[in-house]
């Protein structure tokens, strides 16, 4: 399964996807699987990172990646300032890209998806003689 370039900022997109990688871990038992994952989704790759956590409520998903939120299952388990999913919407952002959560409910868990767009042809970055 080839999957096609991105050119993105590593610093940024590297945050971003460590943030939701902690997020994972912070709001899932111990010993619970995190799973991670890329593919490739019509113009875009997408890398999914989802947990066995608590989950979402279907409102708690729309609320995802706004500033200082936190679900009220998630406050009760561990601490948080509610900006660490902001910060990474807003990083996805920067390179052109969304941040997505999605859940089957309370105690479901959660998949949060970074969806980046690759390069055509037309976006392509040329490289040089010597690159």
């Amino acid at each position: 399964s080839n999957l096609p370039f991105i050119y993105v900022d590593p610093v940024l997109v590297e945050q971003a996807f460590g943030q939701i990688v902690d997020n994972a871990a912070k709001y899932s038992p111990p010993g619970s699987p995190i799973t991670v994952a890329a593919k490739r989704n019509g113009r875009d790759i997408v890398l999914s990172v989802r947990d066995r956590g608590v989950g979402l409520t279907t409102q708690e998903n729309a609320q995802i990646g706004e500033r200082f939120f936190r679900g009220a299952r998630h406050a009760a388990a561990t601490s948080g300032s509610g900006l660490g999913l902001w910060i990474a919407k807003a990083f996805v952002s920067a390179n052109g890209g969304k941040l997505e959560a999605a859940s089957a409910g309370a105690g479901q868990g959660t998949t949060v998806s970074i969806h980046l767009p690759f390069a055509t042809p037309a976006n392509e970055p040329e490289v040089g003689p010597d690159e």
